[in-house]
């Protein structure tokens, strides 16, 4: 005999614990000694393993193959006091199923988590940067050309810086707009994060919108100090 327990689905696994349950409660109400009534319910479940392996074989048994497979043995009441009292009963093909409960619904697992919806809106705050470095360039130009004026005869440069106009000033807020908007999601996300408990993923993302700017910012002031020094 075989005892492929291990091997065998929870929900099979359930429906041969409810039969054997079952003869249990009978061998008690019949007085059975424990010692007894125990070594029958072993042989029993070993014959129930052996007939489930010998009837699902190169594959794993299913509650239909339980079911089979115990509709062949005696019913539980067969162990009771008005029955045999006692050893296991051979196989038989007219024996009706015994009246099993439902088998129990598995419990489900635990919540996939999720990667970070915050951290992701965080990137949106790429695009006015991207955007504005892509224009800089034509607009640069123009300011060149803008803040070239004609003095005696003679095209003399001023300061660009003196001669911003206030358009230039609104196209230089787009893209400090961006990066506040992802510095600010970025803190975001990383507070979600913490707080959700492992529901929540996608942590590199978050630091990386968090510092990425504030980093830039530092290391322009550090050659820009470096440079004048």
């Amino acid at each position: 005999m075989t005892d492929a327990r291990m091997d065998l689905p929870l929900d099979v696994r359930l429906r041969v614990d409810q039969y054997l349950d079952a003869v249990q409660k009978a061998q008690q109400a019949a007085g059975a000694p424990a010692e007894e009534a125990a070594g029958i319910r072993d042989d029993l479940r070993a014959q129930i393993y052996d007939m489930l392996a010998a009837r699902a074989v190169g594959r794993t048994p299913t509650v239909e193959d339980a079911d089979a497979v115990l509709a062949k043995l005696e019913p539980p009441e067969a162990y009771g006091p008005a029955g045999d009292g006692g050893a296991a009963a051979p196989p038989r093909a007219s024996a009706p199923a015994p009246a099993l409960a439902p088998a129990a619904p598995l419990p489900a697992g635990p919540p996939k988590p999720k990667f970070s919806r915050t951290a992701l809106v965080g990137l949106l705050g790429f695009i006015p940067i991207l955007g504005s470095c892509l224009l800089a360039v034509p607009l640069s130009f123009v300011a060149y050309r803008s803040a070239a004026v004609e003095s005696h005869g003679a095209m003399v440069q001023e300061s660009p810086l003196w001669t911003m106009s206030w358009a230039a000033v609104c196209f230089a807020i787009i893209p400090l707009a961006g990066v506040l908007w992802t510095t600010i999601c970025g803190i975001a996300a990383i507070v979600q994060i913490r707080r959700a408990a492992g529901r929540i993923t996608g942590l590199w993302l978050a630091v990386f919108d968090a510092v990425v700017f504030p980093i830039i910012v530092l290391v322009i002031l550090v050659v820009g100090v470096l440079a004048c020094a």
